[in-house]
């Protein structure tokens, strides 16, 4: 799950049918289930329950927008941008949710995957030279959780010690904005 967030950028192919497993850049998202997406094909064949979002550009809605006079290129970046911010907050739901669920055999999507994933850092092996990409995905995966979080204290992995590297951070630089300002003399 990580590592197809961490792709999204990458490639084109911005979704997963929930349906198929079929990797897509244009289908359908659902913003009220958890992790739930369709590609054009089972959004048609299958339909869903609740009102479906159209994400990503296919080679056909390109055409027909470069036709409409739209700019393509900056609809394109957008409904990728907007995909993978919706693909961080369905990860950072997905983690918080398995921080707390105690159900082995939980129904919602990648909670187990997710279970395994914050496991994962106590026996990594390349985890100390920076060389694991579940661990870095896992760190960003919190970075962006912390940045917002107002828990305190909060279960998610890491969000403390983030929040406190975020905290300093901020110091020094507003130290060095003030040390730019004084006169030198």
């Amino acid at each position: 799950m990580l590592v197809d967030l961490h792709d999204q950028g990458q490639d084109r192919c911005v979704l997963t049918c929930t349906e198929c497993k079929q990797r897509v850049e244009t289908g359908w998202h659902c913003p009220g289930c958890q992790d739930y997406d369709l590609c054009i094909n089972c959004y048609n064949t299958k339909g869903h329950t609740h009102e479906m979002v159209k994400l990503g550009l296919g080679p056909d809605e390109e055409a027909e927008e470069g036709q409409e006079g739209g700019n393509q290129g900056e609809m394109q970046f957008r409904r990728i941008r907007e995909a993978r911010r919706l693909s961080i907050l369905r990860c950072i739901q997905t983690l918080r949710h398995a921080r707390y669920c105690r159900d082995v055999s939980c129904s919602r999507t990648n909670c187990q995957k997710m279970k395994l994933v914050m496991l994962h850092p106590r026996y990594c092996q390349r985890q100390a030279n920076g060389g694991c990409p579940v661990c870095k995905q896992l760190i960003a995966v919190c970075y962006y959780h912390a940045k917002r979080c107002q828990g305190n204290p909060c279960p998610v992995p890491l969000c403390l010690n983030i929040k406190q590297t975020l905290r300093e951070r901020r110091l020094r630089l507003r130290q060095q904005r003030i040390g730019n300002r004084l006169p030198q003399g």
